[in-house]
């Protein structure tokens, strides 16, 4: 204790002034000190008068420090014997003037970090954040709430924030913050089951909002176009979310397939038939030949029986 390693200067000290406690006192924080309870000299205020004598109660509420209790306290702290002439209350009224800190505001604080920090729109992340497990006394109300970076730079799924409590500009508390982060997204889904080695059609897939936290980004899909033609490598259950687990790396057009060729002049289509020359995979280009001119030309795989030429 702060006290004991300073009994020996406490005794002289006495001497250059009085000491006299108090039957009502104030504190404003979560412990009671000794400076709350007596009115100490300049010096041992200075020296002493942070010395912790027990916890302060709850706002609103009132702790009697009884005589008997107070002696016990102060011997424990060796002190009792240099207060030969202090004449104890038979017991101290202390009352907490401190406020609580407010559990929204500091999920308030949570949530707009991690609002500020994550690149999706707030109406797509859902945060729950976890009460603080003890109540936390505060001087007065007038405190701002900062968080700092996670160690781990995690913003999404289970998110803990250490967010400091400052006073006037300075630090007076740090909280350990739990929450949890959920992403909502718009992604393509099944709309029925599906097995392996089947082709993804229009009407095998749909665009619905699902979570996706823990998802990495190039592991599900937005658009039905970055899906259909492709083929399945494993079997999805309805509504599941697609992802790039789920396809395929075949070719969706092998060598000597017909395919349908899309001939394509400002928005004008024609199609007619083609002979793949190499296997075709969704979005490159593979080399089709015309069966009856036997020319051959560059054509862009839409799907595993349509080709696109752009005129």
């Amino acid at each position: 204790m702060l006290l004991i390693l300073a009994v020996l200067l406490f005794q002289a000290e006495l001497a250059h002034g009085s000491l006299t406690f108090k039957s009502e006192a104030q504190v404003a924080g979560d412990y009671i000190t000794l400076s709350n309870l007596a009115d100490l000299p300049p010096e041992l205020a200075q020296k002493c008068g942070s010395a912790l004598v027990w916890s302060a109660p709850p706002p609103g509420q009132i702790y009697t420090l009884t005589q008997e209790f107070l002696k016990y306290r102060l011997g424990q702290m060796g002190l009792i014997q240099y207060f030969p002439e202090a004449t104890l209350p038979a017991a101290i009224q202390v009352r907490q003037t401190g406020v609580l800190l407010k559990g929204e505001d500091v999920a308030e604080a949570f949530r707009r970090y991690v609002q500020t920090h994550n690149p999706y729109p707030p109406d797509n992340l859902h945060i729950e954040v976890f009460p603080l497990k003890e109540p936390i006394i505060l001087p007065d109300a007038q405190v701002t709430l900062k968080a700092l970076p996670p160690r781990n730079d995690k913003n999404l799924g289970d998110v803990t924030l250490e967010i400091v409590v400052l006073h006037q500009g300075q630090p007076l508390k740090r909280l350990k913050v739990n929450g949890v982060v959920r992403l909502k997204r718009l992604v393509v889904c099944s709309t029925r089951p599906l097995r392996a080695e089947d082709t993804i059609g229009p009407g095998d897939i749909q665009v619905m909002p699902r979570e996706v936290t823990g998802l990495n980004l190039d592991d599900f899909y937005s658009s039905p176009d970055q899906v259909l033609g492709h083929i399945l490598a494993k079997s999805l259950g309805p509504q599941e979310i697609l992802t790039s687990r789920h396809l395929s790396n075949q070719p969706i057009i092998k060598r000597g397939d017909e395919v349908t060729v899309v001939l394509d002049q400002n928005g004008l289509e024609v199609s007619t038939k083609g002979v793949a020359r190499e296997q075709g995979y969704l979005g490159k280009n593979i080399r089709v030949v015309n069966p009856k001119s036997k020319k051959e030309f560059d054509a862009l795989v839409v799907n595993a029986k349509t080709v696109k030429v752009q005129l």
